[in-house]
């Protein structure tokens, strides 16, 4: 029994001496790594959580704060992300230029994948070769010299309207309110083909602004899954994930509305192609290099839709 109890000691001597030896070691080991990737300068960070906890209130003004304290080019470790934040144009534009492959990726969100139906736009979609023919067939379909030309007597009819109305009011008039007004029909003649103004189109309108309220509202908010990826399945017990889905479901039925009414025979022959037409005619060439479905086309939409419902945001009067 003497004999075990004093073995039993010795090696609780050994570990208690070789324990502080080891910390000691693994410290050491962990700043050669550290230093080995040559990481930019960044402030200390908590385990686990690492500088989250630094982005206080607005974190555009953390983030300056921070790169005030520790240089135009710095690493912050937010969850498990690792992030490299640039405060400088200089280093933006050395960077773009010569590692422009390695930084051209976009990271993937909760919640816009989810929206962005995949991230299935040139918007939210990763750099690859899909990436490249989206890009190449938004350059020449929908961003054209030629295509933002044809719907210049759209704009121009647009504004004279607004103008007639200035000239018909009898009282004060909310320059505000009409150019919001003005964008906001521009933006739906180019994409949907008619405006929500009357009717049972303000109606739809009324409901498509709700949706798109509570979509902004789902794109930037603050979601735990977007630093430690791993942790995405909690929004199924916090009632997030049906939010969610709810607000997609919303989305996709508006959006499958609009191309069914684009592809209904009986539907009038348009005067010019909108949005709709164009993303429906090249979805039908069997010459492009990728299939394009129509979720690609819904994810289209989509960006266009957040746009229209900024546009035609009326703040509240004081």
């Amino acid at each position: 029994m003497g004999a075990s109890s004093s073995l039993f000691q010795s090696y609780y001597i050994f570990f208690a001496f070789l324990a502080p030896i080891l910390f000691l070691f693994l410290i050491k080991q962990r700043k050669k790594l550290v230093q080995s990737k040559k990481l930019p300068p960044g402030p200390s960070k908590l385990p686990l959580i690492g500088n989250l906890h630094q982005l206080r209130g607005l974190p555009h003004r953390s983030l300056q704060h921070l790169s005030d304290e520790h240089g135009p080019l710095m690493f912050l470790q937010l969850g498990s992300i690792p992030t490299l934040v640039i405060s400088s144009a200089d280093i933006a534009r050395d960077i773009f230029k010569t590692h422009d492959l390695v930084f051209s990726g976009r990271p993937v969100l909760y919640a816009t994948k989810k929206l962005s139906y995949n991230l299935s736009t040139v918007s939210f979609a990763p750099y690859g070769e899909y990436w490249r023919e989206v890009r190449k067939i938004v350059t020449l379909e929908l961003f054209s010299a030629k295509r933002v030309q044809s719907f210049q007597a759209v704009r121009d009819e647009e504004v004279a309207l607004m103008l007639d109305s200035i000239v018909a009011s009898s009282g004060p008039v909310n320059l505000s309110e009409l150019t919001l007004s003005l964008t906001s029909n521009i933006v739906c003649r180019v994409a949907f083909g008619k405006k929500y103004d009357c009717g049972e189109n303000k109606s739809k309108k009324s409901r498509l602004h709700e949706t798109l309220r509570e979509t902004q509202e789902l794109l930037g908010g603050f979601y735990i899954a977007d630093f430690f990826p791993w942790m995405g399945w909690l929004y199924k017990f916090n009632g997030f994930e049906t939010r969610l889905e709810k607000n997609f479901r919303e989305l996709d039925e508006s959006y499958e509305e609009v191309i069914a009414e684009h592809l209904d025979p009986r539907r009038p022959e348009p005067e010019r192609e909108d949005l709709v037409d164009v993303l429906l005619r090249v979805r039908k060439d069997s010459n492009q290099a990728i299939a394009l479905g129509s979720d690609y086309i819904k994810g289209v939409l989509s960006v266009c839709s957040f746009y229209f419902d900024y546009a035609s945001y009326s703040f509240p009067k004081a």
